[in-house]
């Protein structure tokens, strides 16, 4: 970052921008690339990118033509001019772009300057299986959260990837806290928002994203795709070629058993191979009965999803977490034979294990040795 370029630009989806907060609205929270999400306060100064969004719970949203003033509508860091908005969050938070952060050349810096450069596998692709769902908060995240630490607690190497949305750290920090092998988005390779792009980007950027998945080594790729069915991105992937190419099954989430018939009855026609109906719906033991009834499709609750004995059959990976627990059960034998000449580090140095463990010095936390009233130092 070495200029700021101002004037009659027009932004493009991924370009950064420094611009300063006008009016507080709903996002009163912006994330750092540590995954802290620090308080915003008016006249802060920020840097985010533009990006269209494309969300049925907050807002709908377009890069602007120009650099006037403009709206964070995502703390993860999306600049946008606000179309519409549900009425269940507040209005926008307004932002007064300041210009567009350049390189020493004078060239707009952009998300996709920052992409993963494309790889080709020497690996056979793992199976890969896309979670979808109704619409946005039905419970893709959860459902591919719980999956990837389930298996990876049995030692199966689980590659995450969420390949459409709005570019946020959540769902990054999820599955990596969750213990997936490698954790990607859409981002990763470039794009600050998928919505609006091309299919052809689209497909080329999910493509990708596998084939990082597949290069570092994974036993399953989990592919998140973001909102609803009915999405214009999600509709056209979901009939795409390319994407049935690379995605071998579907997990599909639902918060009712009548979203659960109709995604499912959707996602045959089209050809896809639905496995099982998870999401909202499996906070009701009704609606799970409702939801299996409908579909003839097993309803899968947060807790057998993270069950590797239920998992690992569905996906149809038993044999790579029966190898992945014989592989665990040997590791954890091999850990406990120490040979008995072994050295065992104590403190800052080595010692043999029949030497006594030196007692620590004063001050050794950076605390004050306090002296007693008797003026004795071993009285602390």
């Amino acid at each position: 970052m070495s200029s700021l370029i101002s004037g009659a630009v027009r932004p493009r989806s991924g370009d950064l921008v420094l611009a300063r907060i006008v009016q507080l609205g709903h996002h009163r929270h912006i994330e750092q690339p540590n995954g802290r999400r620090a308080v915003l306060h008016d006249d802060d100064e920020i840097i985010v990118t533009y990006g269209d969004r494309y969300a049925t719970d907050q807002f709908e949203s377009q890069v602007p033509a120009t650099l006037g003033q403009a709206q964070l509508v995502a703390s993860g860091g999306i600049a946008s001019e606000v179309l519409s908005r549900s009425q269940a969050v507040r209005r926008a938070t307004e932002i007064e772009p300041i210009g567009l952060v350049g390189n020493a050349k004078g060239n707009p810096l952009n998300v996709d300057d920052f992409a993963l450069k494309p790889v080709r596998p020497q690996l056979p692709r793992p199976r890969t299986i896309a979670v979808i769902g109704t619409a946005m908060n039905s419970g893709k995240t959860t459902t591919v959260h719980c999956l990837v630490h389930g298996l990876g607690k049995a030692g199966v190497r689980v590659g995450a990837a969420k390949a459409t949305g709005t570019g946020s750290g959540n769902d990054y920090w999820c599955m990596l806290d969750a213990g997936a092998h490698l954790m990607l988005d859409f981002t990763d390779v470039g794009l600050a928002s998928t919505y609006r792009q091309p299919m052809d980007v689209v497909e080329a950027k999910l493509g990708e994203l596998i084939n990082h998945l597949t290069a570092s080594g994974t036993d399953l790729n989990l592919v998140e795709v973001a909102d609803g069915i009915y999405q214009g991105e999600t509709s056209r992937l979901l009939e795409s070629e390319v994407f049935r190419s690379m995605i071998d099954a579907v997990i599909f989430a639902a918060p009712d058993s009548m979203g659960a018939m109709a995604g499912v009855s959707h996602l045959q026609k089209l050809g896809h191979n639905v496995l099982a109906v998870t999401g909202l719906l499996t906070r009701s033991p009704l609606a799970i009965r409702e939801a299996e009834a409908v579909t003839g499709l097993p309803v899968l609750t947060r807790e057998e999803l993270t069950s590797p004995a239920t998992a690992a059959p569905l996906l149809g990976i038993s044999d790579i977490l029966h190898a992945a627990s014989a592989d665990k059960a040997q590791s954890a034998i091999e850990a406990q034979q120490v040979p008995a000449t072994s050295e065992v580090l104590i403190g800052p140095f080595n010692a043999s294990p029949d030497q006594p463990r030196p007692r620590p010095r004063p001050g050794l936390f950076g605390f004050p040795r306090p002296a007693t009233s008797a003026g004795s130092p071993d009285a602390w």
